[in-house]
Order: C-alpha cells, then structure tokens, then sequence
C-alpha cells in the first residue's frame, strides 16, 4: 500500500489521522509520517484497515436487509458494543457510516427510510 491509498483508505472510513493512530496504538505522528510517505505502512496499517472496511461493509448489509425499516445507530462506542458486542473496539462512527451506505442504497433502489437512534 502506498501513502495516498492509506489515505484515500483512512478517508473513506471517516477517521482522521489522529482516529486511526488511537486505532493502532501510535502516536498521531506515525500516520502523518506514512501519509507523506516519510516511514514505511506496515502490514499492520493494511490489516487494521481491511477489519474496519470488513465491519463497515458487514454492518452495512445487515442494515440494508433489515429494510424498509428505519436505519438505526449509534451516538457512542459503548451502546454500539453493547447492541453489537462481536464488533468491540470497532468504533460506533463505522457504525455510524454503514448506516449511511445503507441509507444511501436504499433511496437509490427507490426505499424511503431514515436514520435513527438506536433504543437500547
């Protein structure tokens, strides 16, 4: 993986530099360091990121199959992990982003739902 693929990677997943290096244990430094192609992406970067998209693409899915219903989510990590508890660590804002995939995909195939809070 080159710098601008983890970048377009991280992006995609809505952290910003310093959400993914809490992700992986590093300082904030580190990401920007492999970000300007100062410092080599390990395989651990590339493996964090394929769980996250893993998640967000699961979630994403079990939202969409639940449709026409609303979308529900979740404003924090530990009502995520408490509705989902096989995605601890996993933060609620993936959550958050399938359910907007899911939102999208459902008005492109002409369903009128919306995004709520999850009742837990």
């Amino acid at each position: 993986m080159d710098a601008l693929e983890l970048t377009a990677r991280r992006e995609a997943l809505g952290l910003d530099q310093e959400g993914l290096a809490e992700l992986l244990h590093w300082e904030t430094a580190a990401v920007v360091e492999c970000e300007a192609v100062g410092r080599d992406i390990t395989a651990e970067v590339d493996e964090k990121l394929e769980e996250l998209e893993f998640a967000r693409d699961t979630i994403a899915g079990v939202l969409e199959d639940s449709l026409p219903g609303d979308v529900c989510t979740y404003s924090t990590d530990e009502a995520f992990w408490a509705a989902w508890p096989q995605m601890r660590g996993v933060p609620a804002k993936i959550h958050r982003i399938a359910a907007a995939d899911a939102l999208r995909s459902a008005r492109w195939a002409g369903v009128h739902t919306r995004i709520v809070a999850a009742q837990h």
